[in-house]
């Protein structure tokens, strides 16, 4: 199947910018419309996640007005095991959503986030 310009456009972009590599190989990680940031194998910390939307927003002018950095990485615990925390400082545990590089073409396409 054949990618439109959008698609190719942010693939290549990501690919570019921010498409990590193996460690011994140092061949980069495969990319595809289903690659998750956020989720998976090679999912992004919450800094780096958040430099990636950022620069996503900036460079294909689209809206983060509904984007929710939390939905895609939400708080962790720290490395304090919460059975020995407080009641007050306990996290629970929520599974992040995928944030995969087709929402991010979808938006693009409509110019505003559209999840959430």
């Amino acid at each position: 199947m054949a990618l439109t310009l959008t698609e190719n456009t942010v693939i290549e972009w990501y690919k570019t910018r921010w498409n990590g590599r193996f460690f011994f190989s140092k061949q980069p990680w495969p990319v595809s419309l289903d690659t998750s940031l956020s989720t998976g194998d090679h999912a992004w910390v919450v800094e780096t996640g958040e430099e990636i939307m950022n620069d996503f927003f900036q460079r294909f002018e689209v809206s983060p007005a509904r984007f929710n950095l939390l939905t895609y990485w939400p708080i962790e615990s720290g490395w304090i095991p919460n059975i020995l925390l407080p009641e007050s400082m306990k996290v629970n545990y929520t599974a992040p959503e995928a944030l995969t590089l087709k929402m991010l073409v979808e938006s693009v396409n409509a110019g505003y986030w559209l999840y959430d």
